[in-house]
């Protein structure tokens, strides 16, 4: 198994919506060609990290949606519920700017909007984990913090490895790396600081392997998954270096999903964290 325990399909009348959903927006986008580029990756960045948020308010200690509306934000429902509110906000804004003859804004607002729902999201968790006594600020900080450390520090040190890769990817190489690194440290955080067991099969595979070494009693057992994660990211900007030149618009989806991958399940690991006052 390499997907995490408790995915479930939501009940038959949501799926067959969010699927139809999903199929309209993604048929608009089709026609519609708004441009792709890296620019894209990073404006796409806050959204994929809103799903993740969204998650996290249907898990406990949160469970903050009513019953009608939960089934929308369990997983993997939450991925289409977030992809058709992001395709409906593209295509408004792919038809306003193409229409003022103004594409070149299309991805600029796009990642404004994604930012202020999520800053919007984040200070309602934060409200509601002080409501409850249960706000923790420090854990998240520190994942956030070491995150971006961790990023720059490689970026850099790619940069003067492979000085032409970072120049080509110089928006989305930065934002892969710490879309992972986010999620390594924060797993690694909560393996080894607030005690959450890590839902799905590989990462607490690496983590188990981990805790079996010599390191485990001074380093804990996540740092091999950080350190997986940093690998993963490394290798993905070099191998699609050439087909970010080659196709930039397919290779800016596929490293938007790349980025995906890393930045939901970060952003859902902070959201609980900030309900988890270690």
């Amino acid at each position: 198994m390499v997907l995490p325990s408790g995915l479930a399909l939501p009940p038959l009348e949501y799926t067959v919506a969010l699927l139809a959903g999903t199929l309209v927006v993604t048929a608009l986008l089709y026609a519609l060609e708004p441009p792709i580029g890296q620019r894209t990756v990073v404006a796409l960045t806050p959204w994929m990290a809103l799903g993740g948020a969204l998650h996290a308010f249907h898990q406990p200690p949160i469970e903050a949606y009513r019953p009608v509306v939960a089934p929308l934000f369990g997983a993997p429902a939450v991925y289409l519920t977030t992809l058709v509110t992001l395709g409906v906000v593209w295509i408004t804004l792919t038809l306003f700017s193409v229409r003022r003859g103004h594409s070149e804004t299309i991805s600029r607002n796009l990642g404004l909007i994604g930012t202020g729902l999520l800053t919007v999201l984040l200070v309602i968790a934060v409200v509601m984990a002080l409501e409850s006594g249960l706000l923790g600020l420090i854990w998240p900080t520190v994942a956030v913090v070491v995150a971006t450390v961790v990023t720059a520090a490689t970026v850099l040190a790619v940069a003067l490895w492979r000085t032409p890769v970072v120049v080509r990817m110089r928006y989305a190489a930065p934002t892969v790396v710490f879309a992972h690194m986010l999620d390594g440290v924060s797993t690694a955080v909560g393996a080894d600081v607030i005690g959450i067991t890590e839902r799905t099969p590989i990462p607490a595979r690496i983590m188990e392997f981990a805790g079996t070494l010599p390191t485990a009693s001074y380093l804990g057992k996540g740092w091999l998954f950080v350190f997986v994660k940093l690998l993963v990211a490394v290798a993905v900007v070099f191998l699609l270096d050439d087909y970010l030149e080659e196709d930039p618009a397919e290779a800016s989806l596929l490293l938007a999903l790349v980025t995906a991958v890393g930045i939901g399940p970060a952003t859902n690991n902070i959201v609980l964290f900030l309900f988890s006052p270690v």
